[in-house]
């Protein structure tokens, strides 16, 4: 059975969240209600060509304190582009649920069962807090035209953060001050999400 994934209606998206080509746009809870409201599920693969419609990708940042969780995506991985780039966020698009109407609280919960496939909490690691920041676009790319992911920030109480599939990526924490010296080999999201939120 295909995939079906979240989307929203691009030119609809657009009447309530100010247009930007690539970067980071500011939200709040009731951008995201409408978007939990009135978005719909469609088969992945004509998704991924259809520009009228953008996925919705939950994309979170791990933090610590003043330090942040950078993944490195090894060959592994499926997805070649990807191959080798680092990462300040885990996420995936969301699949459908059972439940008779979706709320905010679905996009959290997507995002928990996105970074729970990614990594484990041990030795009394807890998430104290998930913080929404806003929109990542980026219409630069053809990946970009038909996604928007939702930024939001992990913060954990201890670094006792580890990968679950070792043979697919890498990961360590990097202070914030320390986090430049990766910029150059980011993946898009992450530049945009460092730009605009970490640095």
């Amino acid at each position: 059975m295909e995939e079906l994934v979240f989307a929203f209606p691009t030119n609809e998206l657009w009447k309530f969240l100010p247009y930007k080509k690539k970067g980071l746009i500011r939200g709040n809870s009731e951008v995201l209600k409408k978007i939990v409201q009135n978005g719909l599920f469609l088969r992945r693969s004509e998704s991924e060509e259809d520009s009228s419609f953008k996925q919705i990708i939950p994309y979170a940042i791990i933090s610590y304190k003043d330090s942040f969780y950078l993944f490195r995506r090894t060959s592994g991985q499926t997805e070649k582009r990807l191959h080798n780039k680092f990462s300040l966020g885990v996420g995936g698009h969301i699949n459908p649920d059972n439940s008779v109407k979706l709320k905010e609280q679905y996009l959290t919960d997507e995002l928990k069962r996105e970074l729970y496939e990614e990594v484990k909490l041990l030795n009394d690691c807890l998430i104290e807090d998930i913080e929404f920041i806003g929109f990542i676009n980026d219409d630069t790319i053809p990946v970009g035209s038909v996604h928007i992911g939702l930024l939001y920030n992990i913060h954990v109480s201890n670094k006792e953060v580890y990968i679950n599939e070792t043979d697919k990526m890498t990961a360590d924490w990097i202070d914030k001050s320390n986090l430049a010296e990766f910029y150059d080999g980011m993946e898009t999201w992450s530049k945009i999400a460092f730009d605009n939120y970490i640095k």
